[in-house]
């Protein structure tokens, strides 16, 4: 047998996503297995098994698989949902009714930020002009 070195990579080129958007990408695909692995939880723990809960947790697993399926790291819109979302899902609001609604985050600013994605008014959006 012959060993012969060539380079795997040369045909790749450049990626056309930025290093934000590769980031803000990875972080939503990671969103996607928590809330996958959120459902998981629910049906390796029912006391009771109750087929229609565990079958709808099971077809929610199927939607949040196909949205990371189906994700790029250009679709900025995407990504903001499934990062919303998935934060709306996991997170444990422990003072509910205490919060003050001048102390609020607008996480989805965050998100934005994270993203480089300034916002649908006119300026740019990340993989557009």
């Amino acid at each position: 047998m012959v060993n012969v070195a060539f380079n795997v990579l040369a045909e790749l080129g450049t990626a056309t996503w930025t290093g934000p958007q590769a980031i803000a990408y990875e972080t939503a695909q990671e969103g996607v297995r928590q809330a996958i692995g959120y459902y998981t939880r629910l049906i390796e723990t029912a006391t009771e098994p109750d087929t229609d809960a565990i079958a709808g947790w099971r077809d929610e697993q199927q939607a949040w698989a196909a949205r990371g399926q189906e994700l790029t790291p250009l679709d900025t819109r995407a990504i903001k949902r499934i990062r919303l979302d998935a934060d709306k899902l996991l997170s444990v609001e422990e003072h509910d009714d205490d919060e003050d609604d001048a102390g609020k985050r607008d996480d989805e600013d965050d998100f934005d930020a994270v993203a480089g994605d300034e916002d649908a008014g006119g300026n740019e959006v990340l993989g557009r002009a």
